[in-house]
């Protein structure tokens, strides 16, 4: 997956939609989303982004939509 934009936008993008979806059915497609920019941004080396990948990683664990908590996928 390409991921557009700066890592630190993309991470506040994806913790305001993680927030916004909390306790809701989430599209499979938009948890790949997610994923896939926790790990971009625990990659990342140019932009310091470790409390945003923290935020995120915190979001999805309250909301059950983290892997090491079990996802609640709709398909």
């Amino acid at each position: 997956m390409k991921i557009e934009g700066s890592v630190r936008s993309n991470l506040i993008s994806a913790i305001t939609s993680a927030r916004r979806w909390r306790g809701r059915a989430v599209h499979k497609d938009t948890l790949t989303y997610w994923h896939a920019v926790l790990d971009h941004g625990r990659r990342s080396i140019g932009e310091p982004v470790a409390e945003l990948v923290a935020e995120l990683e915190g979001e999805l664990a309250r909301s059950g939509k983290h892997p090491e908590t079990g996802s609640r996928r709709t398909d």
